[in-house]
């Protein structure tokens, strides 16, 4: 099927909105991490941490695959991370009950409380103005 000139220019708009939107979306989610980032690291933490104790908190237990899908964080910096937070026994690790050969990570009572105060931070920096409790 061939295209109009004015088809034409009509693609190239929306294709030139379409990518100023992904523009500004990709700037405003990197301009976002970095507020966090340096909210966080006032505290002694990552980023990165904060998103592992985040992706723990609903208590099922997440392989290290899992949890590298839902953090977006790459294999190497996961292992520094998850090995951190066993360190300081925010989060820990068990034998999969069904097979042997899965490790699962949960997160302990004191990563809950510690993800708590986290959040409750990070809301804070995101919206100074908001009441306060």
């Amino acid at each position: 099927m061939m295209r109009t000139a004015g088809q034409s220019a009509t693609t190239d708009v929306e294709s030139a909105m379409a990518a100023a939107v992904l523009r500004e979306s990709v700037l405003g989610a990197r301009r976002a991490a970095r507020g966090a980032a340096e909210a966080l690291r006032g505290e002694g933490f990552t980023l990165d941490e904060w998103l592992v104790l985040d992706s723990l908190e609903d208590g099922d237990g997440l392989t290290m695959s899992e949890l590298r899908e839902i953090t977006v964080i790459d294999k190497a910096t996961l292992g520094r991370r998850v090995d951190a937070l066993v360190t300081q026994a925010l989060i820990y690790r068990e034998v999969d009950g069904l097979d042997r050969r899965v490790i699962r990570v949960y997160i302990s009572s004191r990563g809950r409380d510690l993800l708590s105060r986290l959040t409750v931070l990070l809301a804070q920096h995101e919206h100074p103005d908001a009441p306060g409790d």
